[in-house]
């Protein structure tokens, strides 16, 4: 498999994997030091104990997820749009971000940022 091909793969287990709330799925996808900033401008989480706490919060929020565009690759590099969806009782909180992603050799997420703002949030 190509690393082009295991990038797709891991970005698709990835946004496939917080309805089945599958959060070993989810951080086996990073490298052992990966970090994440989740929003730009956030404080980056590090490490895989860092990266499981905050997906929990996400799988503990039935958050689910939808790929809104094709993903882009670029050599070592990956960008795509995608939706997030949180029942929140009153409402479906929609969230548009758009994720960056670095890869390994072996196809495992190195990074990630989450681009989004108010604009990009709405209840449905």
């Amino acid at each position: 498999m190509s690393l082009e091909e295991k990038i797709v793969a891991a970005i698709e287990t990835y946004v496939a994997s917080f309805e089945k709330k599958e959060l070993d799925t989810i951080v086996d996808l990073f490298a052992e030091d990966a970090w994440i900033e989740d929003p730009v401008g956030s404080e980056r989480k590090v490490g895989h104990d860092a990266l499981r706490a905050f997906y929990q919060t996400a799988i503990d929020m039935n958050v689910k997820g939808t790929l809104e565009s094709e993903i882009r690759v670029a050599g070592n590099e990956a960008a795509f749009a995608f939706s997030i969806a949180v029942d929140t009782g009153n409402g479906t909180l929609l969230i548009r971000p758009i994720d960056t992603m670095t890869f390994n050799d072996d196809g495992k997420i190195t990074s990630m940022r989450a681009f989004f703002g108010a604009r990009n949030q709405s209840m449905e």
